[in-house]
């Protein structure tokens, strides 16, 4: 982690955006000073590793300022998945499984985080409720997320091998999830260039 920043001035911008996140917005406002007044503030350059796959998960970071890109390492390299704004907050399945971390994060710009430890979540965690159905929630949100849009990019890669593939379907996901993105790109590229070479094309 780089050198940690002070909490300058008011908190009123950290508590606004933990306000606004759906798994902190539950949570009592005095809840939410102690947490932002138990939290370190770090500042990252552009292209600087926040987040490294398979490191122990030992904290969340709530994006500040700033947005963040989110990468996975495979046997051929490194994948893209997407990109994700100021509000969100990465690391926190982590934090809550006691598992390594599933995907990596770097600085897409230059980028300020709360970093919330472990024994912060999970005390806030047993103390409200609240707290946890939320993260839940979002959790079972994004699943569905997640199997709606792979169900849609397995059938389009399905009907592009048959032939019978419209482009205009690709319309329904014109905003696909940050971890689709370049599954998107690439499925539309493989459509245009089946179909440049279809006879009459």
């Amino acid at each position: 982690m780089p050198e940690q920043q002070p909490i300058i001035g008011h908190l009123a911008p950290y508590l606004r955006l933990l306000r606004e996140h759906p798994a902190f917005g539950e949570l009592p406002e005095q809840a939410l000073k102690t947490l932002v007044v138990r939290s370190d503030l770090f500042a990252f350059a552009a292209g600087e590793q926040m987040l490294r796959q398979g490191d122990d998960s030992g904290f969340a970071l709530l994006i500040t300022q700033g947005e963040v890109q989110v990468v996975v390492e495979t046997a051929q390299g490194e994948v893209a998945l997407g990109r994700l704004p100021a509000g969100a907050l990465v690391g926190e399945v982590g934090v809550f499984a006691d598992l390594p971390r599933t995907a990596g994060v770097r600085a897409h710009s230059k980028v300020e985080a709360l970093k919330i430890g472990r024994d912060d979540v999970l005390d806030i965690g047993g103390a409200d409720p609240a707290f946890l159905r939320a993260v839940i929630r979002q959790l079972g949100e994004r699943m569905a997320e997640f199997n709606q849009a792979l169900g849609f990019y397995c059938d389009a890669l399905a009907r592009l091998e048959r032939h019978d593939f419209d482009p205009r379907t690709l319309e329904v996901q014109a905003q696909p999830l940050p971890e689709f993105a370049n599954l998107a790109h690439g499925v539309r590229r493989m459509a245009e260039r089946i179909g440049l070479r279809r006879p009459g094309q």
